[in-house]
Formats: structure tokens, sequence, C-alpha cells
């Protein structure tokens, strides 16, 4: 038996039953495999934020030379830890695994190699065992980045770009599809608030609503989601382009971005022909809000 010492993270005790039976068995399989040299939770778990909702997230460091041998038997290993009901390794970058278990308990994995550990991307873990003193080779966070002025260019120029489609769609009754595009405008807004927001803390893709204040969410929530008909559609679209010329030009001014005037003109005047509507950004309802930034979940309990 290894002598090596497991250390349960604090934060697992936050996790539902099930999960502490699934760290405890991925953690003794791991530990027996000599081909992994030190094993970390991240994500929430890593960051001590973790609550009822939180993944069980582990990075395992593995000797370069077995590497390929052990990421190419991934379903072996993880078949010893968990049976699954579905189980996919990222086809975009090797050494990232995601499942799902019969109870719908959720485990990703990320395997690095050992000599990566110095310049690993990955945010704050939490060691779990540790063979050979690598925990020390892993670096510290990075700083998170401000505002990124591409981001918000792309984040104002697309739903711009997504309003000048609504009268070719509505003619053809693509009346799904326009409700899809809604939906990406209103992803687009998020990202603005985001932005304006930056630098905070880098949260997984459930914790999304602690990057936005609360002033922020009530203008989100406050949009219409429209039922695929023209009329619904139609209206809809008017409030969300609207809060977007709102919420837009604040964001763009903080990152220095001069705002597309000529794209928006475009834009307004194209639906105003077409449609008979007019964007209205002079009602205030997207401008109760201030670029605060948003650290952690914790900040805003």
């Amino acid at each position: 038996m290894s002598a090596i010492e497991v250390q349960r993270p604090a934060a697992l005790s936050a996790l539902p039953d099930g999960y502490q039976a699934l760290f405890d068995r991925a953690a003794d399989v791991l530990l027996a495999d000599e081909r992994v040299r030190a094993l970390w939770v991240h994500g929430s778990l890593g960051r001590n934020e973790a609550d009822a909702s939180s993944d069980l997230d582990l990075i395992l460091a593995v000797a370069d030379e077995h590497f390929d041998d052990l990421w190419g038997t991934w379903s072996e290993w993880l078949a010893r830890i968990t049976p699954t009901v579905i189980a996919r390794p990222l086809p975009w970058i090797p050494g990232i695994l995601y499942a799902l278990t019969p109870e719908c308990l959720r485990i990703d994995v990320v395997v690095e190699r050992v000599s990566a550990l110095p310049t690993s991307g990955f945010g704050r873990r939490a060691l779990v065992f540790d063979r050979g003193g690598l925990d020390a080779q892993v670096p510290a966070p990075p700083v998170p980045p401000g505002p990124d002025r591409a981001k918000v260019e792309t984040a104002i120029e697309e739903p711009l770009r997504y309003l000048s489609l609504l009268p070719a769609l509505l003619d053809r009754e693509a009346y799904l599809l326009v409700q899809e595009g809604y939906g990406h405008i209103r992803r687009r807004l998020v990202e603005l608030f985001q932005q304006a927001n930056a630098p905070q803390a880098t949260v997984g893709m459930k914790h999304g609503r602690f990057q936005v204040t609360n002033e922020q969410y009530a203008v989100l929530e406050a949009l219409p989601w429209p039922q695929a008909t023209r009329e619904e559609l139609v209206a809809a679209h008017r409030v969300i382009g609207s809060r977007l010329l709102e919420v837009g030009p604040p964001v763009a001014d903080l990152v220095g971005l001069p705002w597309p005037q000529a794209l928006e003109h475009a834009v307004r005047s194209h639906l105003r022909r077409e449609l008979g509507i007019e964007l209205d950004s002079s009602t205030g309802a997207g401008q109760n809000w201030k670029p605060v930034a948003v650290r952690s979940p914790d900040d805003q309990r």
C-alpha cells in the first residue's frame, strides 16, 4: 500500500454525498497507477468556492514517457473509477475529457505532462497527492486580464449585423432561426457586461451569473423572450436592439473603441424602412448599471 498522503479538499464537503465516494474512488484508482505522478482538484473545488452544484474537476500530472499510453487508454482507467452514461474526450484539446455517471454526477479530467506543469495555463488547484514535489512547479494563477477591446468590438458589431438580417429572415418565415439569433444577441449583451467588469476571477460557465452585477442582471432579466411568431420577434428585437445601443457605448468608451456610427445608422435605417420599427436608445432602461468588478461568487453572497 502506498505511503503517499491523500489530501481531501476542504471544499469537497459542499458537494452532494455521491461526489464524496466518486472522489475517493478516483483518488484510489489514480494513486494505484504509478504513471500518475500527482493529482489535484481544480475549478470551484480548486478555488475553494464549491457549492452543491459544483462538478468534480481533476488534473493529473503524468510522466512524459507514459502520457500517450495513459491518454490512449482513458476509457479503461475511467471505467475503473466509475461507470458512465456518457464520456467524451475533447477532440480539439488532447488530454481533456468529460463524463457523466448513471447518477448524473459530473466528472471532468485534465491530463498534463509533467514537463508542462511549469507553464500550465489552468487556474487555481488544490493538491490531492504528489509523488515527487511537483506541486511546487505549478505556476501561480495568471492575473485576470482587463477588458478586451477586440471582444467588445465583436460583441457590439455582431448583434448589429444580426439585426440587419432580421427583415430577410422574417420574409422567409425562418422564425426559429430568428429566435435563435435573438439568443445570440442577448449573449453578446452578457459579454459586454462581463468585459465592463473586467478584471475578475475566471470561473466556469455555471458561475456566469456571478460575473454580472445585480443591476446588470436586472437589465438582462427584463428582456423579453419571444415566441416564434413574426409579431413577437419584431417587438423583441426592437427592445433588445435598443438595449444594445444603450449598453454598448459606455463599454466601448471604457476600452477606447470608436462607436460604429455608420453601422448603427445603416441598421437603424434598414429596420425602419423594411419593418417600420425604430430602435430607441433614449429610454434609460438599459443604463441602470455600472462597470464594477465581480471577483468571485462569494462576493455576491
